[in-house]
């Protein structure tokens, strides 16, 4: 374990890479082995980590089973996402047009140097019924990745507005997604009159309340709220992987300051930053209380660095 500390940190996506990454990190904090410092652990035995912004299950319980079975933590794991993100339902099309659509995606997030292969797709709901998505996974470097064609508005990346829209991918789904949307509407109306005609699901797999009950089947709590409550009794460790990215530049440390409100002193906080070219990773430390605390940054980890880094950092 204690050679896994320099593993480089990747895209949240990527569950293998990045569970490695995270789990090294935590060891390290609890049995600090850096041959130019002599410190005491920062990381209790027992502690809670609060991972922010969770948009799929299976990253959380992938890092759960690494933090808990692997390396036999005495961990409490809660995860947390805003209220409005959280899918009402993943819907998977299946037959010859989920074919017809997977090598659609393939084509469109391919390029002249390198080819994409879609391996699996789905249809993500938003609470108010809409496809909000499409969710597509390929391998990259022998990991599996996830990621999301987002339908009709901007999303943010590295800091930045980003919009991307492909007229032909766009054709080819516009069909569908009017398709799923009715059968959506069916379904919520007899939820409430039972009078009402129930949709035919034939052709679709259906996965409803995909992110809490994923969670939960693994024993991890959600917290709706973009404010994480701290976990009582313990060292919080709050992991933001990503987090920041989705919010402006200028406005980041000021998220920062809101989603941390409600950390203590002694806790820790971790935050990670994927860019096109590297990601880094800084390990924050609470100390005082109230209007006093200040975090300090005890590490600095870059995807091209081969060896822990410090710097106190406080604010």
């Amino acid at each position: 374990m204690k050679d896994q500390t320099a593993v480089p940190f990747v895209d949240t996506n990527i569950i293998p890479d990045r569970n490695v990454g995270i789990g090294s990190l935590l060891w390290d904090l609890q049995n600090p082995q850096h041959p130019n410092r002599n410190e005491p652990p920062l990381l209790n035995s027992r502690f809670a980590f609060i991972d922010v912004g969770v948009s799929r299950a299976r990253v959380s319980t992938a890092l759960k089973t690494l933090l808990a079975s692997d390396l036999k933590m005495d961990v409490d794991y809660i995860a947390t996402e805003r209220v409005e993100a959280v899918p009402y339902a993943n819907v998977t099309l299946l037959g010859d047009r989920a074919e017809q659509i997977r090598g659609c995606l393939s084509g469109t997030f391919s390029s002249k140097g390198a080819t994409c292969e879609v391996k699996d797709w789905h249809f993500v709901v938003d609470l108010e019924g809409k496809v909000s998505s499409v969710a597509y996974s390929y391998h990259l470097h022998g990991n599996e990745v996830w990621e999301a064609y987002f339908m009709g508005r901007t999303f943010m990346y590295s800091g930045e507005p980003v919009e991307f829209s492909d007229p032909k991918l766009n054709e080819m789904l516009a069909p569908d997604v009017k398709k799923l949307e009715a059968r959506i509407d069916l379904e919520r109306k007899r939820e409430g009159d039972p009078s009402q005609p129930a949709p035919s699901w034939e052709g679709y797999r259906v996965q409803r309340n995909p992110l809490e009950a994923g969670l939960a089947e693994f024993g991890i709590t959600l917290q709706k709220t973009d404010v994480p409550q701290r976990i009582k009794g313990r060292q919080n460790v709050l992991f933001l992987g990503n987090v920041l990215n989705h919010y402006p530049q200028a406005e980041q440390a000021r998220e920062l300051e809101r989603i941390a409100a409600n950390m203590e002193e002694g806790d820790i906080g971790i935050v990670q930053v994927d860019e096109v070219e590297a990601s880094s990773i800084e390990v924050l430390h609470v100390k005082g209380q109230g209007a006093q605390k200040t975090r300090e940054r005890v590490r600095r980890v870059a995807s091209s660095e081969s060896v822990w880094r410090s710097r106190a950092w406080a604010r």
